[in-house]
């Protein structure tokens, strides 16, 4: 049932976006919507719906929001779709994106939870930084529970966006 209402979701978006290519909106202003094809620290690419491919500059002051939430660039990905606003040749002031987020899952031992920040040491000696959010979904010994959980010296299983905000967290005693 997620499956049939996320495509739901992203049929009204792709509808949403539909019409043309890029709109003026004063005398610089333009939006331009499409299927993201790549991403990188200085430019964003898109297909647009009239099969044209532009490159968007981009650059720190760009806001990016994935899913209607604030989010880094690193998070943007292929296949998603995208709205970008931008005045003529400058960098983009806004990535409006949708999409879905595919995490990445990291394991370790829980080395502290200061606030809404976890961090893990992994097998291989490396410390890992995670935000917990309203969003994440922390799990003991397979049932929800909450952040009073996650202890020094327990070990979690975490699966994070790019821009490493916990999605998931399943913890238990030991590896």
């Amino acid at each position: 049932m997620r499956l049939i209402s996320g495509l739901f979701v992203a049929l009204l978006v792709a509808c949403s976006l539909a019409g043309t290519a890029t709109a003026a909106r004063g005398p610089k202003h333009q939006v331009d919507r499409g299927i993201v094809q790549s991403v990188s620290a200085s430019q964003i690419v898109l297909r647009e719906l009239d099969g044209s491919v532009v490159s968007i500059a981009v650059d720190s002051g760009t806001q990016v929001f994935l899913n209607g939430r604030p989010a880094a660039l690193t998070d943007i990905q292929p296949g998603f779709v995208a709205l970008v606003a931008h005045n003529g040749q400058d960098p983009a002031l806004t990535v409006r994106a949708l999409g879905r987020v595919q995490p990445t899952v990291d394991s370790g031992v829980i080395v502290s939870r200061t606030g809404v920040v976890l961090k893990i040491r992994t097998a291989d000696g490396a410390t890992m930084s995670f935000r917990i959010t309203v969003r994440t979904k922390i799990r003991w010994r397979g049932l929800p529970a909450r952040v009073a959980v996650l202890r020094p010296g327990r070990y979690a299983t975490v699966a994070h966006t790019a821009a490493d905000e916990a999605l998931r967290i399943a913890v238990r005693l030991r590896a």
